[in-house]
């Protein structure tokens, strides 16, 4: 399964000056810069890499963030359902409801991975969906009650974030309401904000979203057995998910109010999850070689020079590169010309026979994709005018 529902002419397939966010392997990756054939991210646990696949995308409709994931699992019902995988499978079946109304939709997270609450909320800020809806289910309460327990939270003085919450909490619990078990709730059903003394909100995917309508919705108690029990059968996650969808659709279509609406509380307790801390996401992104063709001359000076310096060939033109990049930096990262085409390096063919491979991490591939971009160049090609600097730089040194 995807992550990503797209409209017709909604994305490119390749890299675009728009920022946005690249879809791949399971997340969104919001996107810091393009370059070469491929694009600037951060993970999620929020490294910066260079990632060259995956689908390009400027804005979307919603954007679903399936709460929890990896080993922030939230609740654990009796029945041993965890909350990370309940949260992904019903952002999953709201996905397919939305795309059924044509809506375009991104996920943060399609398949159970660590992400930090700031990466979350990077991704929907790159993608500026007219709706941010944050999937959640409870734990903790006992009081016993007579209708679910269904709460959803807004961005405290946001008034679309409070009538999507207000939507949200409408009809996720009207939905379960169908349902006649022995239901628990706290003084917080229904729909709120939850802030701190000085009037910010407590979660961070609405204090981190000021310019979006985000909301959270949690739909039941799950550390309750009857509503585990309840969340066990499939009915009821579809059930919940058409709901969530009808909440998205009708807060982008019509100026419905919603219900459920309470006082804004102080909380100065709750620290909540989604650090990151701890967290490891070296899968993304991969290491490339960038072969670099020399002439017998050209590569014995290159041998000396790097010998000189206490240096390999190959290390000798990785920083070459670092240099380049450096003294664009001092540029003020100038906008460069490309080198004309008579200063390009040759690279490849018969008058170029020792080849010299450069091997770059996702990290440092930034750079040389960022050097090879600013002057018009191949990473090959940047890695040998690196180089020849190098090689003069050292020589006139003595």
């Amino acid at each position: 399964m995807v992550i990503l529902g797209l409209a017709p002419g909604a994305a490119a397939d390749g890299p675009s000056d728009a920022l946005g966010a690249v879809v791949h392997d399971g997340a969104a990756f919001p996107v810091l810069d393009a370059l070469g054939n491929g694009w600037v991210v951060t993970t999620p646990c929020r490294t910066e890499v260079f990632l060259g696949e995956g689908t390009h995308v400027e804005r979307v409709d919603v954007v679903l963030d399936p709460g929890h994931g990896g080993p922030e699992t939230g609740s654990v019902g009796p029945n041993g359902i965890v909350e990370r995988d309940l949260n992904l499978g019903v952002a999953h079946l709201t996905r397919l409801g939305l795309l059924d109304l044509g809506y375009t939709v991104a996920m943060t997270r399609e398949r159970d991975l660590h992400m930090g609450i700031v990466q979350r909320a990077n991704i929907a800020n790159a993608l500026s969906p007219g709706a941010f809806v944050s999937i959640h289910h409870n734990g903790g309460a006992v009081r016993r009650s007579s209708d679910p327990g269904t709460e959803a939270f807004h961005q405290n003085g946001d008034d679309g974030s409070r009538r999507l919450a207000g939507l949200l909490y409408e009809e996720v619990h009207a939905a379960l309401s169908a349902w006649d078990i022995r239901w628990v709730d706290t003084v917080h059903q229904g729909t709120s904000a939850r802030i701190r003394n000085n009037g910010l909100d407590v979660y961070g995917i609405l204090r981190l979203t000021p310019d979006l309508d985000s909301a959270i919705v949690e739909a039941a108690y799950l550390s309750n057995a009857p509503e585990a029990d309840l969340l066990a059968d499939v009915e009821v996650l579809q059930a919940e998910a058409d709901a969530i969808v009808r909440a998205i659709d009708r807060f982008l279509t019509s100026d419905d109010p919603g219900t459920g609406f309470k006082q804004a509380f102080v909380d100065a307790v709750t620290t909540g999850t989604g650090t990151g801390w701890n967290c490891d996401d070296s899968i993304y992104g991969s290491s490339l070689s960038h072969a670099v063709g020399y002439t017998e001359q050209e590569y014995a000076d290159l041998v000396a020079m790097a010998a000189r310096a206490g240096h390999t060939p190959e290390s000798l033109q990785r920083f070459g590169v670092y240099a380049l990049d450096w003294f664009h930096a001092m540029a003020g990262r100038l906008v460069l010309e490309p080198l004309p085409a008579e200063a390009l390096p040759v690279v490849e063919g018969d008058g170029v026979p020792v080849a010299v491979t450069g091997t770059w991490s996702p990290a440092d591939q930034i750079v040389l994709m960022r050097v090879a971009d600013a002057y018009g160049l191949s990473p090959a090609e940047a890695q040998k005018v690196g180089a020849v600097l190098m090689v003069f730089l050292i020589g006139i040194g003595g």
